[in-house]
């Protein structure tokens, strides 16, 4: 039962691990496509931003634009970018690091000349776009994200700057339309500078995250968040083109809730099954136990007698068969007592059955008592006549044997009125020794409790309370 119940446990036990691990890969191949798929649109988010930067710096550079003439385009810059939620602001900055045109108008007076995305063109010639970090709008107070190209004069030196704000909120908000669970979360990552620049939930003064997420182009990873201490999945894609790092990321508890919630009733309904074959198994090897005690005390009733103690008849003519034949194969001698109490029908019909029985017992714990050998038995023959089997013992031996017997018996003293002359409980003796193996004269083994017959009669006759040792024939 205890293995059956073990197998179960452990059956069941791998079925709910397997059925994590399937689990568990299906979020992370969600979490993985997710991530894609947020890389993807903020690709797409930037190559928009940097079509109308394209566009703006081909149309002052081959227009030979005039300063005077950028400075009145805010109605221009503004109807580029007005139907676009992505993009915040679109911004013309001079060589100077002054705003000279800006879809957001009213600003005046605004220098950008120590931003790095101004430094940074102002101090290269490459045409390329330029990701800068995460700064507050200097047309506001917002934090934005830059993307921004050089402006080239007619004469290829630095003319200014073409810079386009993106709100992180943007994101942020659009990360936000995934559902992820409670605790899920998006994050945009600098692939410079591990820089958070964009998270949904937003969590107030979250700047910096894991660098772990920069070691590789796309994985995944089981973290605990260091902002908010749930323990999450995470999968992350950096884009090929743009310098971010995206971060799609599920609460673990959540994300295993239906599996902890069928796991959790798979283990009760199993442990309701094990307990119940625990206790059946329980029951079924106490009756086991309690049949095998009723078999033993049974097999022991069978073989024993009730009143002495002492082996019965069956048990005896058994075991006369078996010391027999063990002594015809080892040619060794085998001798047999009969014991008979003197007189015990005249002490049952003065003292009564039960002094009668009592005095049965004492003499058959006397007899017991006396043989002492292994191999040596004692059995109630019928009535008041006990039987000694005494294997691998010669007639002095059995003889020596018997009349110790006797001398004990009679030292116990036990008072018979109808006994004479002596007056005192006493037994006689027959004893016979044969050698099966060489003497062929008699039958078998019941010859040999005959002749012990004979020579216990022959001892009755002599005036009992003596051994008589039968002779052969």
């Amino acid at each position: 039962m205890a293995v059956i119940c073990l197998a179960i446990i452990g059956l069941e036990g791998w079925r709910d691990w397997s059925e994590r691990k399937q689990e568990l890969s299906r979020i992370e191949s969600e979490m993985r496509n997710l991530a894609k798929s947020l890389a993807q649109h903020a690709e797409d988010t930037f190559n928009l931003a940097d079509a109308i930067l394209v566009d703006m710096v081909d149309r002052i550079e081959h227009h030979g634009t005039p300063s005077e003439d950028i400075a009145g385009m805010e109605d221009f810059l503004s109807d580029r970018i007005q139907t676009l939620q992505a993009l915040k602001a679109l911004t013309i900055y001079g060589e100077d690091g002054f705003l000279l045109s800006s879809s957001l108008p009213g600003h005046t007076k605004v220098n950008v000349r120590d931003l790095a995305f101004f430094q940074h063109h102002s101090a290269s010639s490459e045409k390329k776009w330029f990701f800068g970090p995460i700064i507050r709008d200097p047309l506001g107070s917002d934090w934005v994200l830059t993307l921004s190209r050089r402006l080239n004069k007619a004469d290829g030196s630095f003319g200014g700057v073409v810079q386009v704000s993106i709100p992180p909120r943007y994101f942020s908000n659009f990360f936000g339309r995934f559902d992820l669970g409670s605790k899920g979360s998006v994050t945009m990552v600098s692939a410079t500078n591990a820089q958070v620049l964009a998270r949904f939930p937003y969590v107030n003064g979250v700047i910096q995250a894991s660098s772990e997420w920069l070691k590789s182009s796309y994985g995944l990873r089981a973290y605990v968040s260091p902002v908010d201490g749930v323990a999450r999945l995470a999968a992350y894609q950096r884009n090929h083109v743009y310098p971010v790092v995206l971060v799609a990321a599920v609460s673990q508890d959540e994300a295993l809730a239906n599996w902890t919630e069928e796991f959790q009733l798979r283990s009760l309904g199993i442990a309701v099954l094990v307990l119940i074959i625990a206790v059946l198994g329980w029951r079924l090897a106490q009756e086991l136990r309690r049949r095998e005690q009723v078999e033993s005390e049974l097999a022991v009733l069978a073989t024993t007698d009730g009143l002495t103690g002492l082996a019965n008849r069956r048990t005896f003519d058994h075991r006369l068969e078996t010391e027999w034949l063990r002594a015809s194969r080892d040619g060794t001698p085998l001798s047999l007592l009969l014991i008979d109490v003197d007189q015990f029908k005249a002490y049952n019909d003065i003292y009564g059955h039960q002094q009668g029985d009592d005095c049965l017992r004492k003499v058959a714990k006397v007899i017991a008592d006396a043989v002492n050998r292994p191999g040596d038995f004692v059995a109630r023959y019928g009535g008041e006549e006990i039987v000694v089997l005494l294997p691998n013992t010669d007639e002095p031996g059995a003889a020596k044997v018997a009349e110790n017997i006797r001398a004990q018996v009679e030292a116990l003293a036990l008072h018979h009125e109808a006994n004479a002359p002596s007056y005192t409980l006493t037994i006689s003796i027959g004893s016979v020794t044969q050698a099966p193996a060489f003497d062929r004269s008699h039958a078998g083994p019941t010859e040999l409790v005959h002749m012990a017959d004979k020579a216990l009669y022959q001892a009755k006759q002599a005036g009992r309370n003596q051994v008589a040792i039968a002779k052969a024939a």
